[in-house]
């Protein structure tokens, strides 16, 4: 059977996509009701970032600490990618972490699911050797005071020697958005804030979502008591690895500072 655990406060995570042209100030779902309508087209979404999605899936699975008996993926939508990641690795207790009703109804039978916002996770007394936070769901948490609040829970449930690999958009991506759109968020008051459209084939979805820089990203780990590892650029075309920041997504491999 599956196991939920309900949680009544916070906003939550999922896998963030690329912002589409709707105003700020135009009314948007929260991003939780956004994921209960997008999750019949989840499949599809997915679909159109498989490369880098695939990408990012076998540089976790490179770096997997030695010995892990357990994964946690906060925010972890239909739960294919942290299943395939536990089934490679040969972990066998995984938690999936997934606010989104709709989408809670696409993880298979049998895994445990907890129904929790990011930044309201309860302390259970239980840490994991692999903590996962994918595809810009801390982009999906509405404040920075609450971003911390997040990656303070994601060290939280790291246990010692387990890693927290992260992904986030990059905000100054110009290989996949283009020097203009590059120098509107520069100058842009909205500091990171996007407006976000989820095309698919039942119509489209708007909600709002953050998009980071590295120094952000740099400050907020900094605050939240984690430390990195590692730092990745990954094409979010083609997946490719790159060697400068401003040529794809930044994906992070993270410790706790101190336990």
């Amino acid at each position: 059977m599956r196991r939920i655990l309900n949680a009544t406060t916070g906003t939550g995570g999922g896998q963030g996509r690329a912002p589409g042209s709707p105003s700020l100030d135009a009314p948007a779902l929260d991003a939780i009701a956004a994921y209960d309508l997008v999750a019949p087209g989840y499949a599809e979404l997915s679909e159109r970032r498989r490369a880098y999605l695939d990408a990012v899936d076998a540089e976790i699975s490179l770096r997997v600490p030695k010995g892990a008996a357990s994964l946690i993926d906060v925010g972890a939508g239909d739960g294919r990618r942290a299943l395939q990641i536990a089934k490679q690795a040969g972990i066998p207790q995984v938690v999936l972490v997934e606010p989104s009703e709709g989408m809670r109804q696409l993880i298979p039978a049998g895994v445990e699911v907890w129904d929790e916002r990011m930044e309201a996770l309860r302390e259970v007394g239980r840490e994991f050797d692999v903590v996962l936070c994918l595809w810009n769901v801390l982009g999906h948490v509405p404040s920075r005071e609450l971003r911390v609040a997040a990656l303070r829970n994601l060290g939280r449930m790291c246990s010692a020697g387990g890693l927290v690999f992260l992904d986030v958009i990059n905000r100054y991506n110009v290989a996949e958005c283009g020097v203009g759109a590059v120098l509107r968020r520069f100058l842009s008051s909205h500091g990171g804030d996007v407006p976000v459209t989820w095309r698919t084939d039942a119509g489209e979805v708007e909600t709002r979502g953050h998009v980071f820089t590295a120094r952000e990203m740099e400050k907020l780990f900094g605050e939240a008591g984690l430390s990195v590892v590692e730092r990745l650029v990954l094409n979010y075309r083609t997946g490719r690895r790159e060697t400068r920041s401003l040529a794809g997504n930044l994906l992070y491999v993270l410790k706790v500072e101190k336990r």
